[in-house]
């Protein structure tokens, strides 16, 4: 490895890793370029790394050094001025205060530092500022020591950041006083390995209890929440290699350290036990009516019959449109129950009932309706239908976090497409809401579930005190299209019966393809139906001949040959942002167009031109193909869609890409994958989680 002192930043990524120029031992200037993995944060001017990596030669800048490790050093000599002057680490100290530290004490400054007394520095810069000095160089020294103790056991470097955010000063400490700690941020495999090095004794506390969180871990990384016990006990036996005896002990440790509950004949990690007996505690108090008393409550009494079919009545006026029986009585639980569901597939009118509820609580003086989905296009769209703000989940946490929404006065939260929703979205949630506040989930169960842990919404549907309301009535002009009508079949087990593919029209079509044919079919069907931009590719999975990288690299390569393209896109091409960036306001899932390409891309979202710069351009991706779990909240004149054996292919997935359609669905690909998937169970019903437990619990209680 070799030392260099970083000189200035060229560029810098948006989630750490940089382009930047740096002064080798013998005063030459190279040019560096990290990727996030090996230089988690950003270098600054005069800060010391030691970096392995190799010279390449690009066409546009010339040689460059492509870093493969880096790790950061302690500063030596007069190099500290620069470092303090230019670290935030040191916010204040400036130029002239780091020069004036360095003239009056030298060398000695840093046995200053190490010594951590900020009376040495008072004289020279101030007390507050010494004590900013104090603190930067302690988070500096632990920062080096991270480095270096992962560095020693083989770990990844990207790790420190965690590390240090969790640890702070103490990482190393806490690291070598239980590396099993580690099994937090990394596998069981690699925490145990260094846990052995470490001369940890097999059956060592540490080492139990270890691996009865790593097991927690690996099943919320499944989605799970819960575990039977015996399987729980077994699956620690094959972690520890040992006997039920030892699986047993380590299960008992682990339940007095209280790294697991027990809920019922389940075990549980401790935080989603929290999570989910807070969430049901409340639920079954909202349910009560216990949670519905505060001074602050805006609306002073319940709306009678008369008051509702006035409302109704004025909606019809307004819209031209007179709501159902089940669409009146959605409004009615609405805004009468301080917890109700909503439920129901594509074309029931979930949308219409959403904006029935909206003038309902604006007539009946609600203190503020607050609606949000977890995604940024589903949020977009929910806006669109009611003509009212709609945030993303994340946003609207951080609006109430930040003092900007006020939820005191008895709201309303309305949380579309709830099937998204997961466990600590939902607890995050609650958690905020104060008494007098009411909750209304609308959702479609039979969608995919969330991508997180945990199933709240299927859990609240299925339990029989919380007012919910189906939707099942279809939509005249939905019906047409045949759309609804299979995908009810789809939702409910039963393959449907389906016409072969003809070309342009309406409903749910099949082609059938062999595997290495989807591709080629694909083409063919999108041009079909008029080419990008009048139909959209909806995939399962990222990976695979017909996965949606491949396809937006086919498409990508066809339709851009011979054009000039910048940081690989070309003008005209479909695109999606993958982040939420409130500056620009463009969510994750967000879609757009490139319009120009030059010195930066001109990306058209929303009829607003973005011009992209190239530390920005990571957060983009080709969108002639997304994902099912992208769609989620969107909807498509005409959808594509490749079906192929996968495991994560099942009836969820191909309802929720079917009902993304208005007019036309074309399925390609293997109608054996296609019926399999539809019989299997899904994918809800596959999870284990203990919210159900927890909310006869509950109830118990009361």
């Amino acid at each position: 490895m070799q030392s260099v002192v970083v000189e200035n930043i060229l560029w810098e990524g948006a989630r750490g890793g940089a382009i930047f120029n740096a002064l080798t031992g013998d005063g030459k200037r190279h040019r560096f370029v990290a990727s996030a993995q090996v230089m988690p944060r950003l270098p600054v001017g005069g800060e010391i790394w030691d970096i392995n990596g190799g010279v390449r030669n690009d066409p546009t800048y010339g040689p460059q050094v492509v870093v493969d490790k880096a790790i950061l050093r302690k500063p030596s000599g007069r190099i500290i001025v620069r470092l303090i002057a230019g670290s935030k680490l040191f916010p204040g100290i400036g130029e002239k205060g780091a020069a004036n530290l360095w003239e009056k004490l030298g060398e000695r400054l840093y046995d200053h530092l190490a010594a951590g007394d900020p009376g040495a520095f008072v004289e020279y810069i101030g007390q507050a500022l010494s004590k900013v000095l104090i603190s930067g160089w302690q988070k500096l020294d632990a920062e080096v020591e991270t480095y270096r103790w992962l560095d020693v056991h083989g770990l990844p470097i990207g790790l420190a950041r965690t590390l240090l955010k969790v640890y702070r000063n103490e990482v190393v400490a806490k690291l070598e006083e239980n590396p099993y700690r580690l099994v937090s941020f990394l596998s069981w495999k690699q925490a145990d390995l260094v846990g052995k090095a470490m001369g940890i004794d097999p059956f060592d506390p540490r080492r139990l209890v270890g691996a009865v969180d790593a097991l927690v871990y690996r099943r919320l990384n499944d989605s799970h929440t819960v575990t039977p016990f015996e399987d729980f006990v077994a699956e620690l036996e094959k972690l520890l290699n040992c006997g039920r005896n030892i699986a047993l002990e380590a299960t008992k440790k682990g339940q007095s350290t209280k790294a697991i509950e027990f809920v019922k004949d389940n075990i549980q990690g401790l935080g989603c036990f929290a999570m989910e007996r807070y969430i049901s505690s409340r639920v079954v108090d909202m349910v009560a009516g216990s949670f519905d008393q505060s001074e602050n409550l805006t609306i002073r009494q319940a709306p009678t019959d008369v008051d509702l079919e006035r409302i109704f009545a004025v909606f019809a006026d307004m819209r031209g449109l007179k709501l159902n029986e089940q669409q009146c009585e959605a409004v009615r639980v609405s805004v009468t129950s301080p917890l109700s569901c909503i439920i129901g597939g594509a074309g029931v009118g979930k949308t219409t009932v959403l904006q029935a509820v909206h003038l309902a609580t604006e007539i009946l003086g609600f203190g503020g309706v607050y609606q949000m989905a977890l995604s940024g296009r589903a949020a977009k769209r929910m806006a669109e239908a009611t003509n009212r703000k709609a945030y993303t989940i994340a946003g609207f946490l951080q609006a109430v976090d930040g003092g900007k929404i006020d939820l005191k006065k008895g709201p309303l939260l309305i949380i579309d497409e709830a099937s998204m929703l997961d466990l600590s979205y939902c607890y995050r949630i609650m958690r905020r809401m104060p008494p007098g506040a009411r909750l209304l989930l609308v959702g479609d169960s039979a969608q995919l579930p969330p991508i997180g842990f945990g199933l709240t919404f299927h859990a609240l549907v299925s339990h029989p005190e919380i007012p919910i309301v189906e939707l099942t009535e279809i939509h005249r002009q939905a019906a047409e299209t045949g759309i609804p009508q299979v995908s009810i079949d789809i939702r409910n087990g039963v393959v449907p019966k389906l016409a072969t593919y003809a070309g342009k029209g309406l409903g749910v079509i099949f082609r059938e393809a062999a595997n290495a044919e989807i591709l080629d079919c694909l083409m063919d069907v999108v041009n079909d139906l008029g080419g990008i931009g009048h139909c959209q590719t909806i995939g399962a999975v990222k990976r695979g001949d017909a996965g949606v990288k491949n396809i937006n690299h086919a498409f990508h390569s066809v339709l851009t040959a011979g054009r000039p393209t910048v940081h690989g896109f070309a003008e005209g091409e479909p695109v999606i942002w993958t982040v939420n960036d409130y500056e620009r306001e463009l969510l994750n899932g967000s879609m757009g167009v490139v319009r120009g390409v030059g010195e930066k891309l001109l990306v058209e979202f929303d009829d607003i031109i973005h011009a992209i710069s190239d530390p920005e351009v990571g957060d983009m991706e080709h969108a002639y193909a997304i994902t099912v779990h992208k769609s989620q909240g969107s909807q498509f004149d005409r959808v594509v869609v490749p079906v192929f054996k996968s495991i994560i292919l099942d009836r969820t997935l191909l309802y929720t890409a079917i009902t993304r359609a208005k007019k036309q669905v074309v399925l390609i690909g293997d109608r054996a994958a296609f019926e399999k998937a539809i019989l299997d169970p899904p994918a809800p019903s596959r999870r284990e989680t203990g919210i159900a437990a927890h909310l006869m619990e509950s109830a118990a209680r009361l």
